[in-house]
């Protein structure tokens, strides 16, 4: 467990680290630019982060799904749904640098195992039958809307002709497409 002491400068070189990735290409952040932003030493980063893709771990964590945890632990789902978009709408810059980041370790395979988990979260409060053998497993139904977010939030963030839509609109875009099948869209149409 972090003292507050220690808490602060974990806060301290992840605020490092957004500010260099807004200013620098990811590959070109070193270690040392954050500590020194931060004005701790070297070694200190390496007492809280492996490297800087734990950085990216800990933003989300810390300011995106704790927040969106609680929001479905009391049974708010919706709006935990909904602040994923304000937040991000909110961090718009940083996020468009973060989508950059990619090969391995990339930002969006990071952001797709956060959202998964914040699916799966949903799913097992509301659902006990869905069986663990079938092929509509929580992993795969959380894996299927994580997918579908992720894509969303990145064209959001990238495509110029969403540049102006709202948080609210992206959700109800969104909320839209995970409430409505492919047949009830096309029939809609018809």
């Amino acid at each position: 467990m972090l003292n507050n002491e220690n808490k602060n400068t974990k806060k301290l070189l992840a605020e490092s680290f957004k500010k260099q990735l807004l200013k620098h290409p990811f590959e070109k952040i070193t270690i040392k630019m954050i500590t020194d932003d931060a004005g701790v030493i070297r070694p200190t980063f390496y007492n809280y982060y492996r490297d800087k893709y734990e950085v990216f771990e800990h933003i989300i964590d810390e300011e995106l799904m704790g927040v969106a945890y609680a929001l479905i632990d009391n049974s708010m789902e919706r709006e935990a749904i909904k602040m994923v978009f304000t937040y991000f709408d909110r961090n718009r810059f940083f996020y468009q640098e973060a989508f950059k980041v990619e090969g391995q370790n990339s930002f969006e395979g990071i952001l797709f195992n956060r959202i998964t988990g914040l699916f799966k979260k949903i799913i097992k409060k509301h659902t006990t039958t869905i069986e663990n053998d079938s092929i509509l497993t929580v992993e795969n139904l959380a894996r299927y809307y994580s997918t579908g977010m992720v894509y969303i939030l990145k064209m959001w963030l990238f495509e110029e002709r969403f540049l102006k839509v709202t948080p609210e609109e992206m959700f109800n875009a969104y909320m839209f497409i995970i409430t409505h099948s492919i047949l009830e869209i096309i029939h809609q149409q018809a």
